[in-house]
């Protein structure tokens, strides 16, 4: 059970500014749980804030846990690998291409179609979402938001080249060392990886690390473009959630790729068997105020009625990752990517 050891707050603002405390960094041992949650880092902090004000309030408190940063240790590592399904949180919510979608981990608990449920996506799922083929045709995966990749335009530094207006433009030898992104030479972004493989190809991935001038946080590129920092480049691919912090409005453009935006999706896992206390969590990721904080900050809520988006969607598909080892892929793309970097 969570630490209760805190006092109780003398306002819902109070309990909102507290964090949780788990057993698990006392004990150094697992739980069962009703939730394991991972999010995107920019809102992490947030939603364990949050979880905890509604837990701390129930009796007994639902068993959950959500590691806190973005790079350190969690105990719960390594569970995508357990034969025991009694060791499966009753609701899993994950990013991407991650570990609850290696090979082993869909043959073990998700192709014997008895440990997760099939959850309906319903009306409550915006029309771009479908479209993008964010719908699980199994039925296992219920997205409830997605990190979106865009590019940001350096106006000073693009000089009289043509704007891009899609991902295939990014890639033109007339931007070669005139892009930045995210990662290191040996691995770049998830998103921009496999959607560049899927809609151009091994070779656009060694185009654009031909193109690659640097590599940043997104939060330093937001800094950084549009500023006289001699580091910048004419574009940068990054989140729109870190582009709408950018202080040089006047000097840049952001540009909404016209086949859509890369993205990276949010979404649940829930077990069959799993307790009442499950939907707590699952409830409120997939509600009106999480989406509309996800709004708010620059993701992309799937529930219907939220924010209208700037342009389309772009995903390679839960039948890519099902039937794709991502993990070997990945090397594979990255390397091609190493290769026209240091070409």
């Amino acid at each position: 059970m969570e630490n209760t050891a805190i006092a109780t707050p003398s306002s819902d603002d109070d309990l909102l500014d507290l964090e949780p405390s788990f057993p698990e960094h006392e004990t150094g041992r697992r739980r069962a749980l009703d939730y394991l949650g991972y999010a995107p880092c920019p809102v992490r902090a947030e939603l364990r804030r949050r979880f905890h004000a509604r837990c701390r309030a129930m009796n007994p408190a639902p068993q959950w846990y959500m590691a806190g940063g973005c790079h350190g240790d969690d105990i719960y590592d390594g569970l995508w690998q357990t034969t025991e399904a009694g060791e499966l949180p009753g609701l899993i919510s994950d990013t991407g291409f991650g570990d609850f979608n290696r090979p082993a981990f869909v043959r073990r608990w998700l192709d014997d179609d008895k440990t997760f449920a099939r959850i309906a996506a319903g009306d409550e799922l915006r029309p771009e979402f479908r479209e993008a083929g964010l719908v699980d045709p199994q039925g296992f995966h219920r997205v409830y938001g997605a990190n979106l990749e865009i590019i940001l335009v350096d106006l000073n530094r693009l000089g009289d080249r043509p704007t891009p207006r899609n991902w295939a433009d990014v890639l033109h030898p007339r931007f070669r060392r005139d892009v930045i992104v995210s990662g290191s030479p040996e691995s770049i972004h998830e998103s921009i990886l496999f959607g560049l493989y899927r809609d151009h190809g091994e070779k656009a991935l060694a185009a654009l690390g031909a193109n690659v001038r640097n590599f940043m946080h997104p939060a330093e590129m937001a800094k950084t473009a549009g500023s006289s920092n001699p580091r910048g480049a004419a574009l940068y691919l990054l989140p729109g959630f870190f582009s709408a912090s950018c202080p040089h409005r006047e000097n840049t453009r952001v540009v909404w790729p016209e086949e859509g935006a890369y993205l990276t999706p949010q979404y649940i896992l829930r077990r069959r068997d799993a307790r009442p206390e499950s939907d707590l969590f699952a409830n409120y990721l997939c509600g009106g105020e999480w989406a509309a904080h996800l709004a708010k900050i620059g993701f992309a809520p799937s529930r219907a009625g939220s924010p209208p988006l700037p342009g389309r969607l772009r995903w390679v598909g839960w039948d890519f990752v099902r039937h794709h080892d991502i993990e070997a892929m990945s090397t594979m793309l990255n390397a091609a990517f190493a290769r026209g970097y240091s070409a």
